[in-house]
């Protein structure tokens, strides 16, 4: 089914005045963890920054959604850059099946990732995991490739853990907090990590970010990096220098969504980026206006350019 373009009307004022429009718009986002976190902030500061009124739909996995913004079933969704670039071009965990019509919004802020323990775990380093019960996912799952990714900056694989079997990052989550893995994937600060803080206290294990170790990484998480936090990020967990992985968020747009409707949404998201950065918590750490027309190797959709043109954003 095609994009439904759904009008809603408030009542109509005396003196003759027209009906109030909003325009519904649907954003892609899962349902729990650092995804549904942006998902959420990121629908209300368009909602509170112009006419269109975006919801969020939310699924277990970003590859449940990512097909039905292609579809134009959904106006937008958001994924890390490198399950983007994966999906648009059919390779990778996406291999044998492009999503075409998947166009670029904005970049938004780095993705921070890493693998955490329990404060009072034996582990230390990504090499300490050897026999670690450790979530394993099913071969072409995003949690595949970044568990791959990881390992692979110490020449590991992950054969070399005592795999536990999860079929999405939230039963990941829910193995962790039983006790039942001894260390999970999640996004730095986001709010399950602080809760896991709350409740046993947590331990982010970092990573060598030798060029030799990014390599590897990049073979599995193209245009990944590493990123330095220490103690003073606030982030709990971290209490040290910490190297963690980082990739770029975005928002992207079905091919068929209305060129007016990505042009106002990519005007409100600018808008609204001082808000954010206030409220939003520390997963939008680093998100600023300059990066949002950056180039991710994925074409923009037409709304969006003609915002960045406007702008002075666009150089190419």
């Amino acid at each position: 089914m095609k994009m439904r373009h759904l009008m809603v009307g408030a009542a109509i004022a005396v003196m003759g005045a027209g009906p109030v429009m909003a325009e519904i718009a649907a954003l892609g986002s899962t349902q729990r963890g650092g995804t549904s976190q942006i998902g959420r902030a990121l629908a209300a500061a368009i909602s509170e920054n112009s006419d269109i009124q975006m919801r969020p739909q939310e699924l277990a996995n970003t590859a449940d959604y990512m097909p039905l913004v292609n579809a134009g079933e959904l106006e937008f969704g958001i994924s890390n850059v490198v399950q983007l670039t994966y999906a648009v071009n059919g390779t990778g965990m996406s291999e044998g099946r492009p999503l075409p019509d998947l166009q670029m919004v904005a970049t938004l802020m780095p993705f921070r990732t890493s693998y955490i323990v329990r404060a009072d775990s034996e582990y230390q380093s990504i090499e300490d995991l050897k026999g670690a019960r450790a979530p394993l996912f099913a071969d072409g799952a995003l949690g595949d490739f970044v568990t791959r990714g990881y390992l692979a900056t110490e020449g590991m694989t992950p054969d070399d853990m005592q795999g536990v079997q999860v079929p999405n990052f939230p039963r990941m989550w829910a193995s962790f907090a039983e006790g039942s893995t001894d260390v999970t994937i999640v996004v730095v600060g986001a709010a399950n990590s602080r809760e896991f803080d709350a409740t046993f206290g947590i331990r982010y294990i970092g990573y060598d970010d030798s060029a030799e170790s990014l390599a590897a990484m990049q073979e599995w998480l193209p245009q990944s990096y590493f990123t330095a936090l220490d103690a003073d990020s606030g982030i709990p967990g971290i209490d040290g220098p910490t190297n963690v992985v980082a990739y770029d968020y975005t928002l992207f747009a079905s091919a068929d969504a209305p060129e007016d409707m990505v042009y106002r949404a990519t005007k409100a998201l600018f808008e609204a980026t001082p808000g954010l950065l206030e409220t939003g918590g520390p997963v939008w750490a680093g998100f600023s206006t300059d990066v949002m027309s950056k180039d991710v190797g994925v074409a923009y959709h037409p709304g969006a350019m003609k915002f960045y043109e406007e702008m002075g954003m666009w150089e190419r």
